[in-house]
């Protein structure tokens, strides 16, 4: 059984304790972890891999408000829902200002138990559900680099062929050899352009703001870098990166190990795992 884990952050612990109540008797699957402030509510949020956000707005020192920025501005789990509560920030414009933050939903307070799980069940739904849509598209995406491995395999025969010409040819006619130089030039560039661009179409769709975040963690990211990071997030071994981008095996575990020091990573830090986080 699937355990949802539910972050409930608000300084007053009767609110803290009713919410949980609330869902007594109802569920069996959902953790709560409770936090009194926004230091060890974010840290909660660090440490386990909470599904959804409950926040009060009005805090001590640092507001719901807040901790939405920080969770938001983390590129790990951008897309968390989380849910706004609030007794007194109830305009039109306190709600701009927390759905621009990036909250997903609002209650307010007293709070009504109908209303609270109702909104819990449907934003771990609509979570769930989104979850479920990016792990078929990735497949999907994984499906696709493979097929472009196959098409580059049949290329490499054909630039191949191209080759054996000019090598049996060429010498008799210098401009037959130029030809087939140009040719085979020509068509290493096509392959490798197009099939990124449609691959690179494809997963911009599934993973729209994956290259912007890599970049803020790593301004001086290459887009070569940028390219190979796309195929190590879906899981894709060295051998078919290496027969996609037309780079030797060696070339791409050379590239995996500079993209690790550009990230930052320690020694016993995973790059793909750490990809796929993003």
């Amino acid at each position: 059984m699937k355990f949802h884990k539910i972050l409930i952050v608000d300084d007053d612990i009767d609110t803290l304790n009713y919410i949980v109540d609330c869902f007594e008797g109802l569920e069996n699957h959902y953790l709560f972890y409770r936090a009194i402030n926004v230091k060890d509510a974010y840290q909660i949020y660090i440490d386990y891999a909470i599904d959804l956000v409950i926040t009060d707005w009005e805090m001590p020192i640092f507001s719901g408000i807040d901790l939405v920025k920080l969770i938001k501005n983390d590129n790990k789990k951008y897309d968390i829902p989380i849910i706004m509560l609030t007794g007194k920030m109830t305009s039109t414009k306190h709600l701009e200002i927390a759905f621009t933050a990036g909250v997903t939903d609002f209650i307010r307070k007293p709070i009504d138990k109908i209303e609270l799980v109702s909104r819990v069940r449907s934003m771990l739904l609509l979570s769930d559900s989104h979850k479920e849509t990016v792990e078929l598209k990735n497949r999907d995406l994984a499906n696709a680099a493979l097929h472009i491995v196959q098409n580059n395999e049949f290329y490499a025969k054909l630039r191949q062929t191209v080759i054996e010409l000019e090598r049996t040819c060429g010498h008799l006619d210098l401009n037959l050899s130029k030809m087939l130089k140009e040719l085979n030039e020509d068509l290493c560039e096509r392959i490798k352009s197009e099939a990124w661009a449609k691959f690179d179409d494809y997963f911009k769709l599934v993973h729209p703001l994956f290259f912007k975040r890599l970049i803020e963690v790593c301004p001086k990211i290459s887009p070569a870098e940028l390219r190979l990071a796309a195929f190590l997030k879906l899981n894709i071994g060295t051998k078919e990166i290496a027969s996609i981008l037309f780079l030797t095996v060696d070339s791409v575990r050379t590239g995996r190990t500079r993209l690790r020091k550009k990230l930052n990573l320690k020694s016993d830090e995973n790059l793909t795992t750490f990809l796929l986080s993003i």
